[in-house]
């Protein structure tokens, strides 16, 4: 989705908040344009609108109640409406919108994310987890082999910052 361009050091701030609210309770990791920026640059990129979270959809009432609790605003414009299919922040003076990606997950580790209609396969490692990466004192989540993924996602030159979302059309498979 297509919102206000954010510094990367809100768009921190934010992922920070996040996954410290996330932690365990439920399955997540990030994704899109914010594991970009995590995998090629240690930070969320610059001008960027949003955080970008992939959730476990039977999590999604649990994640909107945390974020209501914890004062997040939750939007329903952007064509989402009654749909259960994606949770979305709006941004604030101190955080980023954040948009939650609500993804059936099967035995495979295989997340379907329902709103974008993407296949980020086999997610987990050989014990059936997500890959955890520390970063500014919080665990984030990663799927397994993400530049592979990224690549699927922004073409073969993704680890140069670039002033698109990548080649069309784009894989709906990860």
């Amino acid at each position: 989705m297509v919102g206000i361009a954010n510094t990367k050091q809100k768009l921190d701030r934010t992922l920070v908040r996040i996954a410290s609210l996330l932690g365990t309770t439920c399955r997540w990791f990030i994704g899109y344009g914010t594991l970009l920026g995590i995998v090629r640059g240690d930070s969320c990129i610059e001008g960027d609108d949003d955080v970008d979270i992939l959730v476990d959809a039977q999590d999604y009432e649990k994640i909107k109640t945390m974020l209501i609790e914890n004062h997040f605003k939750i939007t329903y414009d952007h064509g989402i409406g009654t749909s259960k299919h994606i949770l979305k922040t709006t941004g604030s003076d101190e955080f980023a919108s954040v948009d939650f990606y609500c993804a059936n997950i099967n035995d495979s580790g295989d997340f379907h994310d329902v709103w974008e209609k993407v296949v980020w396969s086999d997610c987990f490692d050989a014990g059936g987890e997500l890959l955890q990466k520390k970063w500014k004192d919080v665990i984030l989540y990663l799927p397994k082999n993400s530049e592979t993924k990224l690549e699927n996602r922004y073409g073969k030159k993704w680890k140069i910052p670039q002033n698109n979302k990548g080649p069309m059309p784009r894989a709906k498979i990860l």
